[in-house]
């Protein structure tokens, strides 16, 4: 193996860190790795939000569901996120008017509008305490950036009937966050917050309820095509299905390498402030802020006071190995916002990968009869990918074009990274480059 492709397919370092969601909440009992020959009608492979909102609209409609798991639930981007619930597409939903024409792009506004609406939903039918609150609020660093939202925000507004959306200029952002970095910004009350852990483990104790069996610690090494459906080895065990869905994300190793293919797991790192004693979020309640550049900051304020803040978007390099050097990074990136947090002490920080698709639009698809995938939800997920899972299960019960929400995304086109692994980390590399300097243009 030559040394440039040695350095492409290492093993992607672990960024678990200190999350701060851990703290005080009581995790799952350990599931049982899968072991022996066993058989279900239905396979899912995944617990992250996305695999357990299937798992749950199968075991609904009757299913037998056994659901695989190879770390154990909540470890994944769906229990370390940004905690935002956000009605739209990290593309935008003027890459889907292109794409797929202006009747299918209302669609698919609606359908973004309607993963918020399912989540609180869930949180509401399964008694889900997961600190929900109302308000998002997107702002621009630059006034060309502002300009931009602007327009944006009208094109919602005029096009597709997004009048809960409202414009605040920058006066009016910084009564909502004391930054100066900010010229306009966008509220969203039909946005929130959550915590992200505290939802997972909600589902996944709602799926076992259900009658869904769990197997954690149950990496699928190898899937097979038989007479009867998919066999599907795990390390101690095997699974015999008719049906099979996949919704593994950016977890390393995920199988099916030309779903791999398809996604970069891209690293986001956060961290955590002590509970602030005058905070710098306010609203009833505060809300949370995402900005508009490439590579983003995100933040909310917790249940506790504590600032939560996210940046950047990593594929490479000693940042990603070297927690020290992550917790400097991150702190530098609070101060650039938050300058008055100096003397803040940080508690908490920690990482994890998301699945980033190419155009940064949804992925699913069939990849067999009676086989259906969800991915690449490109920092969007935690409402988003609950509604694809969703999809995904009626897509699978319901056979070719049965389900017209999910073919609707199943018809985009995504490309495949080139190189098998060789090219990936370089390109995604490139890409971060060159997006950090057009937020200097």
């Amino acid at each position: 193996m030559s040394l440039l492709r040695f350095l492409a397919e290492r093993p992607l370092p672990a960024l678990d860190g200190r999350c701060v969601y851990a703290d005080g909440v009581q995790p799952l009992p350990l599931r049982a790795p899968l072991r022996g020959a066993r058989s279900a009608q239905a396979c899912v492979v995944g617990a992250g939000i996305a695999g357990l909102c299937a798992a749950l609209e199968l075991a609904s409609q009757g299913q037998q569901v056994t659901l695989l798991e190879a770390r154990r639930i909540g470890s994944g981007a769906s229990g370390r996120n940004g905690g935002q619930a956000l009605a739209d597409y990290a593309c935008g939903i003027e890459a889907l008017e292109r794409r797929l024409g202006p009747a299918a792009a209302l669609r698919a506004w609606q359908l973004a509008e309607l993963a918020v609406q399912r989540l609180r939903q869930r949180i509401a039918d399964h008694a889900i305490d997961c600190e929900w609150a109302c308000g998002t609020l997107s702002v621009a660093r630059t006034p060309r950036d502002a300009a931009r939202l602007h327009a944006a925000l009208r094109h919602r507004q005029l096009h597709y009937g997004a009048a809960q959306l409202r414009w605040l200029e920058a006066p009016q952002v910084r009564r909502h966050v004391e930054s100066p970095l900010y010229h306009g910004g966008v509220y969203d009350p039909h946005g929130g917050q959550l915590q992200p852990l505290l939802y997972t483990l909600g589902l996944a104790r709602a799926a076992l309820r259900r009658g869904v069996e769990l197997h954690e610690q149950s990496q699928v090494l190898r899937i097979e095509r038989s007479a009867d459906g998919y066999l599907v080895h795990c390390a101690d065990g095997s699974l015999r299905a008719p049906r099979l869905l996949l919704a593994a994300g950016a977890v390393p190793g995920a199988p099916l390498r030309r779903l791999r293919a398809r996604v970069l797991p891209v690293a986001t790192c956060m961290l955590a402030t002590e509970p602030l004693t005058r905070p710098v979020l306010h609203g009833d309640p505060p809300p949370a802020v995402c900005d508009t550049c490439v590579i983003p900051d995100y933040y909310r304020q917790d249940a506790a006071g504590r600032l939560l803040f996210g940046s950047g978007a990593y594929h490479g390099g000693r940042v990603l190995r070297d927690p020290a050097l992550r917790r400097q990074r991150l702190r530098q990136a609070m101060l650039r916002v938050f300058p008055q947090l100096q003397h803040a002490r940080i508690t908490h920080d920690w990482g994890g990968w998301i699945d980033a698709s190419a155009n940064l639009a949804p992925d699913f698809g069939r990849v067999g009869p009676g086989a259906v995938y969800v991915q690449g939800f490109s920092g969007h997920g935690l409402a988003l990918s609950g509604l694809a899972g969703e999809l995904a299960a009626q897509a699978l019960l319901a056979g070719p074009a049965g389900c017209a929400d999910f073919e609707l995304f199943a018809a985009l086109r995504h490309a495949s990274l080139p190189g098998r692994g060789l090219l990936r980390r370089p390109l995604a590399a490139l890409g971060e480059i060159l997006g950090r300097l057009q937020q200097l243009l």
